[in-house]
């Protein structure tokens, strides 16, 4: 079996957690998790510890040919984690295994996110991370039409506003051009 990401380098068998074995790449370190393994992992292991966190690296090519897996040679798609998780798994759409490049599953140990990951292959997994992403990017984009300051101001009003019991009032009060004359 070869990787996915080098496509001439052996893998080789790794235990990656006590009785989770994967193949492993020597040159990249990355790791194919088949779909058998990790479901008998997953119905035998104890809650794991969390890593502790630390900064770990995990580059992102700008582009990479389509990966193929190296079980049965279909094309790997790629599944968004979530937020602030800068890396794609990859995934056979056939044997549903995994690939994982260096440094992700220390990362996804990291998030709790370790035995869950069949979830994130799910329809409602990727539109919350893709629901998610927009409303980072919205508030991205308000903060630079207001400014940083002045758009942390609106979002507290706006929070203190949704709240009271004259919201309707108020906003009257805040649409009057002229509220303090006849």
């Amino acid at each position: 079996m070869n990787c996915p990401n080098c496509r001439n380098i052996e893998l080789t068998r790794r235990e990656i957690e006590p009785n989770l074995w994967a193949m492993a790449c020597e040159h990249c370190r990355g790791r194919w998790l088949s779909n058998s393994a990790y479901d008998g992992w997953l119905k035998s292991h104890e809650d794991l510890p969390l890593i502790p966190s630390k900064k770990l690296k995990v580059s992102i090519p700008e582009f990479e040919l389509a990966r193929l897996c190296p079980e049965c040679r279909r094309i790997l798609v790629k599944y968004k984690v979530g937020q602030n998780i800068p890396f794609l798994i990859d995934r056979c759409g056939q044997c549903a295994g995994i690939w994982l490049d260096k440094g992700e599953w220390e990362i996804l140990k990291r998030r709790n996110l370790h035995d869950d990951l069949q979830k994130i292959f799910t329809d409602h997994w990727q539109e919350e991370v893709k629901k998610g992403e927009t409303r980072t990017n919205l508030a991205k984009m308000y903060e630079e039409k207001f400014g940083k300051e002045d758009y942390a101001k609106i979002v507290r009003f706006k929070e203190w506003m949704e709240n009271h019991e004259k919201e309707d009032e108020i906003l009257a009060y805040i649409r009057d051009p002229n509220p303090l004359q006849f």
